[in-house]
């Protein structure tokens, strides 16, 4: 009877277990079914392949962009809000800024991003909002329109960029990746629209002219001429004046030539001058811009080029030191013939090639210290010594034109201070640069020199107007 009892019990027991396990699965069941349902959208979202548009327009056809000149006007708008100047701003804005209102996030409508060291596009479009899958889409599609590996230290990418949904709503892109363009990106219609713009310019006449009190350079920098424009002239005057010993106090300059500026002010191209004066000892030496499809030079008015095969100084703005000739040596103390010049200039200051050749020599050589040496032709050289470095580039055999920078200036070798040793070799013997009688220039012929006479005449009636101004 009590065995009976106990088998009874331990059925039933097992009964009631076997009932709470089955409610307890279908609990589960339930649970782990709706758990899958949730996520089955996401699961499906992971094997869409998102560059496909046809697959993504349900997700397109909503997409509301403004262009980017709305964009431009609500940071004016901002602006005006931040000064609580609301009532200010005309009809046609206010649109706009009822948008910004209503919407806080679009107040701050462009992040700033400054390019800095390893930083690529790719990190840039990051920082700026840009996900994963869209940065490698707007990199690859845009490929043909910019070269996305073009970016620039310290230059300022402005970028918008929002989200809906993980899924991206807005985005407008601006660089300006040089002084004449901009680069613009923006995204609608589900994809991303390219474009670069030139930046607006304007173009100035510059007519300058001044008093020479202690040299030309400083003279020119007076006048607020920049660098630029400056080692120009130098350099096309190099050929006929020598600065240490043709420029006297009381000499005078002019110069015409064009800049232009972009809308913020900033210069971004200055031409070669069409018309240069510089009175040497009250002498005017004049010389005029002419240009056809085989050259561009400086002629004088009888159509004489002023361009000579080389340059009697190779450095702008130096100080002659030491003439060619004997002289008591500044090392050793014993009288010694000086078979070159001596320009004394800062570290650093470039060197130019005088004249088109080959480098023959680029090197250590002995007192010289480092030395380049180039080959003009069968009878002329030119030889450039104690110098700090050379301009990469610059190797035996390299070919440089005239006005090439080749190196700088140093104190190199037997040398008291940093200075140029320039040497003028004519068939194999250095000669005094001073007494060289260098070949002359290009001679225009008839029909050019008719053009040329035509251009001289329009530059007069030019300078006529501006020195009445001045």
């Amino acid at each position: 009877m009590i065995r009976t009892n106990s088998f009874t019990i331990k059925v039933a027991l097992s009964i009631i277990l076997v009932l709470i396990s089955i409610y307890l699965f279908f609990i589960s069941h339930k649970e782990f079914t709706k758990i899958s349902l949730d996520s089955a959208i996401s699961m499906k979202d992971m094997e869409i392949n998102y560059f496909d548009k046809d697959i993504f327009q349900k997700y397109y056809e909503k997409i509301e962009i403004q262009n980017l000149d709305d964009l431009f006007k609500a940071e004016e708008i901002v602006k005006d809000l931040n000064n609580n100047e609301f009532d200010k701003i005309s009809p046609s804005k206010k649109n706009i800024s009822e948008n910004i209102i209503k919407n806080e996030k679009t107040i701050d409508l462009y992040k700033k991003i400054k390019i800095l060291k390893g930083d690529n596009f790719a990190k840039i479009l990051k920082k700026g909002g840009l996900k994963g899958r869209d940065i490698d889409e707007l990199i690859i599609n845009g490929s043909e329109i910019y070269n996305f590996s073009k970016i620039y230290l310290g230059d300022e990418i402005k970028i918008f960029s929002n989200y809906e949904n993980d899924i991206l709503d807005k985005f407008n892109l601006v660089y300006r990746f040089s002084k004449t363009d901009e680069l613009f990106i923006k995204y609608e219609s589900g994809q991303f629209i390219y474009e670069i713009k030139n930046i607006p310019t304007t173009n100035e006449r510059i007519f300058s002219s001044g008093i020479i009190e202690s040299s030309l350079y400083q003279a020119m920098k007076k006048e607020r001429l920049s660098d630029l424009i400056i080692n120009e002239v130098i350099r096309i005057y190099s050929f006929d004046v020598d600065f240490q010993r043709d420029i006297y106090e009381g000499d005078r300059f002019e110069i015409l030539f064009n800049r232009k500026k972009n809308e913020d002010g900033e210069v971004i191209e200055i031409s070669d001058p069409d018309y240069l004066m510089l009175s040497s000892r009250g002498v005017e030496l004049i010389y005029y811009l002419y240009t056809n499809n085989d050259f561009s030079e400086y002629f004088d008015e009888n159509g004489k080029g002023m361009t000579k095969s080389l340059m009697k100084t190779p450095i702008n703005g130096a100080r002659l030191s030491s003439s060619y000739g004997m002289r008591k040596h500044p090392i050793s103390g014993f009288n010694k013939m000086h078979k070159g010049v001596d320009f004394a200039a800062p570290t650093g200051t470039p060197i130019f090639a005088a004249g088109n050749g080959v480098v023959e020599f680029t090197g250590r050589n002995g007192g010289y210290g480092k030395y380049i040496r180039i080959r003009h032709d069968s009878t002329y050289k030119t030889a450039y010594a104690h110098l700090n470095s050379y301009k990469k580039g610059i190797y035996s055999g390299a070919r440089v034109k005239q006005g090439d920078i080749i190196g700088y200036v140093g104190s190199t070798g037997k040398s008291t201070g940093p200075h140029l040793h320039y040497e003028i070799i004519v068939n194999g013997k250095q000669i005094n640069p001073a007494t060289l009688k260098l070949p002359s220039g290009r001679k225009l012929n008839e029909d050019q020199l008719k053009d040329l006479k035509t251009i001289i005449n329009e530059l007069e009636q030019e300078l006529i107007g501006f020195k009445k101004i001045n």
